[in-house]
């Protein structure tokens, strides 16, 4: 049984490379799909590169690299990529080992502003003290497979380059097949001598064959008359399965067969899908390393998540190390944060930095303490069914968590409003929030609140609350208690809340205890946001924008913002004009 798995990468100088990046996977025992994420040009193709650099999948000399690949097309800023891997040991035909465990370093030396070597040098330890000698060649010993469906019709072909070499995932599988299938071995003879009876009666006495004499002949000719025989065959047996292609029937037709390349990409990436899954499924012993780009590049929205959990997920499940790329918030799950790898791409420093990694940590029980959780058998997929946009979190810079979708409704369109009143564009308003990366997503309730401000501040994504405050009395300055016990306490708590009067939606007086647990509830998503990332509307969205009805109509809404020119502090406070770059979108419009 083969065995291999990147345990980490560290990434120097590399093209949006700059500083030392060192990236750190999850050990065998997390059976779900590694995902990289990270909005356009922060540096994911760059990354899954220098992975197929460090596991040396793809070649290295000094004509791999070129001034391109020198950070900031600096010759001074050396590539440096070194990775270290788990692998068994495997034996080679001559009988020598191939094992990759160790460490696997990128070196680049540049004499005159001229690339004069480049190689990955193989040790077993840290410290490069001791050679792996093993590592040289023993890639192919392996199952690796690199997927990048942006040129997904290129990984159906199966044809040799004009060197010799094959590049596509699908070649070099079925050349291994052929190679270790000692059954297909033992035909060989008996198959090449059918083709060549079969060749021979279909050529005889044809203009194919007078032709074909007459190339001989004249080649003979002008060789001086030199005596050799010219065949006109199939390829050598191993390479014929290469030249094979597949072809579909479509609605259950087995005669009238269309190659497969004259599909769409779409339909294309749900051919590779199958193959995918018929070589984890042909691998029940090997453990594979599978590295996809942007697998959803052509799928729908419906079959992006169909691929993630039947083709991904499914894939580590059986113990196999998957690591993709993607722009997909449908193929990725936020609360699997041990499986996530998050790169931004810093203005300032011009240069890919590693956002997120946390291989040994995850969004736990621990932390959603006081959640109810034994009342939902799977919390997490209860609350992204509730929220289909969650995912969305981990792709965005900034996060805006409203309430509910009236909020959502209504802080786009302030927010729109506001950046048309100063910039007099109003394609740049609509695509305002897209630009800056923001996402305003709803959370559906305070307790789901407090569980994705925890997500966000696991993740390191900056995040802004809005929420009502469901009372009519503003009183927040008044929950700022370093615990529960202290709120409980409080006078608050034990006696003016008796004179609190609120109502429901029926108009019914709220009982002592119902009102307690509002207290408690805003308290706690003030305690875990912070109050300097949170805007409380008092006492709720509809009265402070003057929409009277209670029937929570979106057009009604809609209808009375589009009455309104100004919003003040009480719905669009500073905090969050700064939060979303308003202010400093004033300034600069300020100095034109």
């Amino acid at each position: 049984m083969s065995y291999i798995r990147i345990k980490s990468i560290s990434v120097e100088n590399y093209r949006s490379f700059g500083t030392r990046q060192t990236i750190h996977f999850p050990d065998q025992n997390h059976k779900k799909p590694v995902a990289i994420v990270g909005y356009n040009n922060s540096g994911k193709t760059n990354f899954l590169n220098a992975i197929l650099y460090g596991i040396k999948e793809k070649n290295v000399n000094k004509d791999t690299f070129t001034i391109n690949d020198f950070h900031n097309r600096d010759y001074n800023n050396r590539p440096f990529i070194e990775t270290e891997i788990e692998s068994s040991i495997e034996v080679k035909g001559d009988g020598n080992q191939a094992e990759l465990k160790g460490f696997h370093s990128l070196r680049i030396s540049v004499v005159d502003n001229e690339i004069e070597h480049a190689g990955v040098r193989s040790f077993r330890d840290k410290e490069q003290l001791t050679k792996n000698p093993d590592a040289s060649g023993a890639a192919k010993y392996f199952r690796i497979f690199y997927v990048n469906f942006h040129d997904v019709k290129k990984e159906l072909s199966t044809k040799k380059t004009t060197w010799g070499n094959l590049t596509s995932f699908l070649a070099k599988h079925i050349k291994k097949i052929v190679e270790a299938d000692a059954n297909m071995k033992g035909k060989r003879k008996t198959f090449e001598g059918e083709v060549k009876d079969s060749t021979d009666r279909v050529l005889a006495d044809s203009k194919l064959h007078s032709f074909l004499e007459d190339i001989r002949s004249n080649y003979s000719t002008n060789l001086r008359d030199s005596n050799f025989f010219i065949g006109f065959e199939l390829p050598d047996y191993e390479d014929i399965f290469l030249d094979m292609i597949f072809k579909i029937g479509l609605n259950g037709d087995t005669e009238n067969l269309i190659s497969i390349d004259h599909f769409g990409d779409g339909y294309i990436s749900m051919f590779v899908m199958a193959i995918i899954q018929a070589i984890a499924e042909s691998n029940k012993s090997d453990k594979c390393l599978f590295l996809f780009e942007e697998p959803e590049s052509f799928l729908h929205e419906n079959h992006q998540e169909y691929f993630y959990k039947t083709v991904l997920c499914n894939l580590a499940e059986k113990g196999h190390q998957v690591i993709y790329s993607t722009h997909s918030d449908k193929m990725i799950d936020a609360f699997d944060t041990r499986g996530l790898i998050r790169f931004e791409f810093d203005d300032e420093a011009h240069e890919t930095i590693l956002k997120y990694n946390k291989p040994d940590e995850n969004i736990s029980e621990a932390d959603l303490e006081g959640f109810s959780l034994d009342q939902v058998a799977d919390f997490n997929n209860y609350i992204k069914m509730i929220e289909p946009n969650l995912n969305k979190i981990v792709f965005s810079q900034k996060v805006v968590l409203v309430e509910g979708p009236n909020d959502l409704l209504t802080y786009k369109e302030i927010i729109k409003k506001k950046v048309y009143l100063l910039t007099k564009d109003s394609m740049y308003s609509e695509t305002y929030l897209n630009f800056k990366n923001i996402s305003i997503i709803p959370h559906h309730g305070k307790i789901t609140a407090r569980i994705l401000v925890k997500l966000c501040k696991h993740l390191g994504v900056d995040f802004f609350c809005i929420n009502d405050f469901d009372f009519k009395n503003n009183f927040i300055s008044e929950l700022l208690f370093d615990s529960l016990e202290d709120l409980k306490k409080s006078e608050l708590y034990t006696k003016r809340i008796l004179d609190l009067e609120e109502f429901n939606s029926k108009g019914k007086p709220l009982s002592d205890s119902t009102k307690r647990q509002m207290v408690t509830t805003n308290w706690g998503l003030i305690k875990e946001a912070s109050l300097e990332k949170i805007h409380f509307n008092i006492p709720k969205l509809e009265a402070v924008i003057g929409y009277e009805s209670n029937d929570k109509s979106s057009l009604g809404i809609w209808t009375k913002l589009q009455e309104t020119s100004e919003f003040g502090e009480e719905i669009f406070p500073t905090s969050l004009k700064k939060f979303v770059g308003i202010e400093t979108l004033e300034q600069a419009c300020s100095k034109q």
